[in-house]
């Protein structure tokens, strides 16, 4: 087990995971081919890549080597300990291999080979016999039909799959999943601006649960929030305890798949799930304070918020806008999701009154003032910023911008450096223009600064709409008094 620094002191870390996430070796069993987009050779080259410093045994029973590696053609002509099995091989040879890594004394196996609790009886077999065995040497188990998992804080990767691009951005976020459609070969996690600290891709879900990883994250030091892709649990009342404390501390974000009775079968042939009444699942996510959000890209969307911005402290929303029929929008969308337009002081209008006579109202519409106002209107920006965060009557702020080649991204930094050294109140941002590469740059140049960037209008008014439920949900638990 690694050593882990916490604060002053040392400590040895000992959850059964820490043999998974931090491994000091790590067999890997299949085809030995370079070059390809898929195997074994595939996570040697990326360990090599990124850095991982612990030793690494190709297994095959022919090949010599690979990469510049010995490759052995057995485990137990090993000499060193192996703290890490990864299976890569036609499921008809998985539970003899296991057998092997029981016998060299392995005690933590990724099986990524499919075939077994997702391909129907014959399959749900095999997997209970390779679970057997894998217990009789007590053994954990991450599959099968699993990527396995990415430590970015280690450098380290089981994933199979080539991705096109080096990834080792690490940061707060990490991602507990039953689809590999998380992984970095699926979504171009480099094109966020946080990075990513684990993924936990967990397949069938024979073993290691989304509870165990939960209970990891927990008290992980490099995890501030926490994505959870489930078509099912196992255990559900352990759900509800671990997750509803694990939810006082950091927030759990959670995508749920199999909602539907025709997607529920699908999800039998997926993970070889077993699908509940979605009603109880929605009354677990209640009760635990988990978020639960629509759609698949959310999970890292929407952790945006959580990660750059401060809790609101109510649910008042303060609007500025380039467009009257963006802040109407708004407000439509702060309503269907617990928010309520804030009504501003009378100071607070007098402020804005000095900025423009235009400025008479609440959504604050920027665009009649801007019309005369020229270059003037990126200091009505900052100065009606500066209005709402200072507004008592107003808990998050949602600002929109509009970018074109004079009314250039670069033109806001100096709103956004403002907002950036303001984060008291959650701030979400989303601008327009006849031109997705301005918008894009607007992106990028917003979120350097640590304000989140949404893709609509709507997505950013539910992130502070999940951001409020969120801090509802923990000021219910907190005693009075």
């Amino acid at each position: 087990m690694p050593l882990v620094k916490k604060g002053e002191f040392i400590v040895m870390k000992v959850h059964s995971l820490d043999r998974f996430l931090y491994p000091e070796s790590i067999a890997i069993f299949g085809s030995m081919m370079e070059g390809w987009f898929f195997g074994p050779g595939v996570i040697i080259k990326d360990l090599r890549d990124i850095g991982y410093r612990g030793a690494i045994y190709p297994v095959h029973p022919s090949a010599e080597s690979i990469y510049g590696l010995t490759v052995y053609h057995h485990i137990g002509a090993i000499e060193g300990e192996v703290a890490l099995a990864v299976v890569i091989t036609s499921y008809r040879y998985v539970n003899d291999i296991i057998q092997q890594c029981g016998e060299k004394g392995v005690k933590a196996v990724v099986v990524v080979s499919d075939g077994f609790g997702e391909a129907g009886a014959e399959g749900r077999r095999m997997q209970e016999e390779v679970l057997a065995t894998a217990r009789s040497f007590d053994m954990r188990i991450i599959g099968p039909n699993t990527l396995g998992l990415l430590n970015n804080a280690q450098g380290f990767t089981t994933v199979p799959y080539e991705k096109g691009y080096a990834y080792a951005k690490n940061g707060p976020l990490s991602i507990v999943t039953q689809t590999g459609m998380y992984g970095p070969q699926a979504i171009a996690l480099d094109d966020y601006s946080f990075g990513v600290s684990k993924i936990v891709d967990l397949g069938n879900m024979s073993d290691v649960d989304e509870i165990d990883c939960l209970e990891y994250l927990e008290d992980d030091p490099d995890t501030k929030v926490i994505s959870l892709y489930m078509e099912h649990t196992k255990r559900p009342q352990r759900f509800l305890d671990v997750a509803r404390r694990i939810s006082m501390k950091k927030p759990i974000l959670c995508l749920k798949g199999g909602i539907s009775p025709e997607a529920a079968k699908a999800m039998a042939s997926h993970t070889g799930s077993m699908a509940g009444d979605d009603r109880l699942y929605e009354g677990l996510f209640l009760q635990t304070g988990c978020i639960r959000v629509e759609e698949y890209r959310d999970l890292l969307d929407l952790a945006k918020a959580f990660i750059y911005q401060p809790l609101p402290a109510g649910n008042r929303l303060g609007i500025i806008t380039f467009s009257g029929a963006i802040g109407i929008h708004c407000v439509d969308t702060a309503q269907r999701v617990g928010l309520e337009l804030g009504k501003l002081s009378e100071r607070s209008k007098e402020r804005l009154l000095e900025v423009s006579h235009l400025l008479n109202g609440h959504p604050i519409d920027l665009g009649p003032a801007s019309a005369a106002a020229g270059a003037e209107v990126f200091n009505f920006y900052t100065r009606s910023f500066e209005v709402l965060v200072e507004d008592d009557n107003i808990d998050a702020i949602y600002l929109n911008t509009y970018v074109n080649n004079l009314l250039l991204p670069q033109s806001y930094e100096g709103l956004l450096e403002t907002m950036s050294k303001k984060r008291i109140k959650p701030i979400v941002l989303w601008s327009y223009g006849a031109s997705e590469h301005y918008i894009r740059e607007m992106a990028i140049l917003a979120e350097h600064y640590g304000i989140p960037f949404f893709s609509t209008n709507q997505k950013a008014i539910k992130a502070l709409g999940h951001m409020n439920r969120y801090v509802k949900w923990k000021n219910a638990r907190i005693p009075v008094g």
